[in-house]
């Protein structure tokens, strides 16, 4: 299996010092988004010489982190500059830098509006582009973040239906899981192999905020750190065929840390917890 390091535990750090702290703290993958590929090639750095970077601490990217393309929008204009950032690569450019970089999977979104788009239009967006990406070689793992247009697991499921490309999947992570419309029997029925990718992080019941946005991006805990109930998350993933699994904690205290401190209290929070939930690394 997997073990990724989101960016977003070390995001206050050099994508050297990431890749470092990844390898140093026991993980395998370490993703990479539009905006650190940007900067890399701005430093002079060819694609090659960032995949040699990978390969000089012996890890892998994984997954491109943050693709929106997909949908019939890839932002509205009232989207902050930084999340369009983000997400202002086209679906052929997003592609590009995947066969550059030996990426074989991405994480999908929709920065789009509830309601702005039905269900079917949304399912066929998607289904269209994973046709696309099979050409590729990729696989489209997609997200709902309980903040955008996409909020829930069963809105994501009823985008993916059961006659899904064979390179589609949900991605789940605990932190939007539970901070949107948790539903654990509807997670425990998705048939195997649904869900390959799962990312986790803990939280208090109570918000830090009252903006959802902001308790996200900086009250996240690392798991077993918080109160949310994790074993029974993954419990309800027993039967799915999990590849990759890792931290992604959007933290102002992780933020403190040197990379490697918060590489590896990351870590050591995510083994004992799937060690406690059985699962094996």
């Amino acid at each position: 299996m997997r073990l990724s390091l989101w960016p977003a535990c070390v995001r206050t750090h050099s994508f050297r010092d990431q890749l470092a702290a990844a390898a140093a703290a026991g993980y395998t993958h370490l993703p990479i988004g539009l905006v650190t590929y940007k900067a890399l090639r701005n430093e002079g750095l060819s694609d090659g010489d960032i995949r040699q970077l990978y390969r000089d601490y012996g890890i892998a990217p994984g997954h491109y982190d943050g693709f929106s393309a997909w949908a019939p929008v890839r932002f509205n204009d009232d989207l902050p500059d930084e999340a369009k950032a983000v997400f202002d690569a086209s679906a052929d450019e997003s592609l590009e830098i995947c066969a550059a970089l030996g990426i074989d999977r991405m994480c999908a979104t929709g920065t789009f509006n509830v309601g702005q788009y039905s269900l079917t239009e949304l399912s066929e967006s998607l289904h269209r582009f994973c046709e696309q990406a099979r050409n590729a070689d990729v696989h489209v793992d997609l997200e709902f973040l309980p903040m955008w247009g996409i909020p829930d697991l069963r809105t994501a499921w009823n985008i993916l239906t059961d006659a899904r490309p064979d390179n589609a999947h949900l991605m789940i992570d605990s932190w939007h899981f539970y901070r949107g419309a948790p539903d654990l029997d509807l997670l425990a029925s998705l048939p195997s192999g649904t869900i390959e990718t799962v990312q986790l992080a803990d939280a208090l019941q109570q918000r830090l905020s009252d903006d959802l946005f902001e308790d996200c991006l900086l009250y996240r805990r690392s798991p077993g750190d918080g109160e949310l109930d994790l074993q029974a998350f993954l419990g309800a993933l027993a039967q799915q065929q999990v590849l990759d699994v890792g931290p992604e904690i959007f933290s102002t205290e992780l933020d403190s840390l040197t990379a490697l401190a918060a590489a590896q209290r990351c870590f050591d929070g995510t083994s004992q917890t799937l060690t406690q939930a059985g699962w094996t690394l």
